[in-house]
């Protein structure tokens, strides 16, 4: 049943991008959906790190593979790495039915402060969507190449949700 919430997910996405292309080489590049999520996650058996998650994504997915979004994952008191990355999502792509999120955040503490060394770099991320949904079913991962060469972070909803909007045809009364 996953693995069809994940290919149907997949197929509605490149529908939306296959239909999104021909409008953007007329018209320009098009917004092609809008993900939005925030509650809490517990980092589950495949993550490195264990503990606590608050997260926020919010993305608008463009046609060309930009994305104007933000990103926000704090890792509570009690968990391995306690701290906040953030940053701004700026571009996306569909990867063997995941939706990839990428851009560069900064980490900094539970307290507010920048990570001395860390904090104040640029440090480029990827977010993967694997399962949109609410509790126990909406499930995302997140790679640091600065901090692992895997991902550092393997995410299972406890509260809140992850969802997809694809965009809806817009000036459909235009002529060309």
């Amino acid at each position: 049943m996953k693995g069809l919430r994940i290919l149907m997910s997949a197929i509605f996405v490149m529908a939306a991008l296959i239909g999104s292309s021909q409008q953007a080489s007329a018209h320009g590049v098009q917004l092609v959906a809008t993900i939005n999520g925030a509650g809490r996650a517990v980092m589950d058996e495949a993550s490195p790190l264990k503990g606590t998650t608050t997260y926020f994504i919010h993305a608008r997915l463009y046609s060309d593979g930009t994305a104007i979004g933000r990103f926000d994952c704090v890792d509570l008191a009690g968990s391995t790495a306690e701290g906040d990355f953030f940053g701004p999502i700026t571009s996306w792509k569909m990867v063997n039915g995941e939706i990839r999120l990428s851009g560069a955040g900064q980490l900094r503490t539970l307290s507010g402060d920048l990570v001395p060394g860390i904090g104040t770099t640029a440090l480029p991320y990827t977010v993967a969507i694997q399962t949109f949904g609410g509790k126990g079913v909406g499930h995302w991962t997140l790679e640091v190449p600065a901090f692992a060469p895997v991902a550092i972070c393997s995410e299972r909803l406890t509260s809140g949700r992850l969802v997809m909007a694809t965009a809806g045809r817009r000036n459909e009364d235009d002529s060309d």
